[in-house]
């Protein structure tokens, strides 16, 4: 059987795409608790809960991302490249949040699932977004 051959290009693509995942590995598991903490304990709507806990995601993962996978190889101060970073975020995130809501407020789907599943959902799109910004 052979081998499959795989272009430097690609390959270090697949190791960036990894490493985002891993990257984004521990906001992912702190907002989980922090929005059924949000839910459940502080009494917030599922909404609001998410919208903080998106936000907290988005800071660590900025920060992780640029440490660890795109090494702030795009020259620009990081202030700028943070900024430039959350506002295009928020558009996924938007889109994110909103899927949420609906789901959660017209669904019997148990919120903490939906968040999972919001997550495997963009999770292509804001690598993509993410690499754009910070290479660039």
């Amino acid at each position: 059987m052979g081998k499959i051959r795989l272009s430097d290009r690609f390959r270090n693509l697949l190791v960036q795409l990894i490493k985002f995942g891993m990257a984004g590995l521990p906001s992912f598991l702190v907002a989980i608790p922090l929005n059924w903490l949000l839910v459940e304990q502080a009494g917030l709507s599922k909404p609001l809960a998410y919208m903080i806990t998106l936000f907290f995601q988005v800071t660590v993962n900025f920060i992780l991302l640029r440490i660890f996978v795109f090494k702030g190889s795009s020259g620009e101060p990081v202030i700028k490249t943070y900024f430039k970073f959350l506002w295009g975020i928020a558009f996924f995130r938007l889109l994110d949040w909103g899927l949420y809501t609906i789901l959660v407020e017209h669904t019997k789907i148990y919120y903490l699932l939906v968040q999972i599943g919001n997550v495997v959902i963009f999770s292509l799109a804001k690598f993509f977004y993410s690499k754009k910004i910070m290479e660039n």
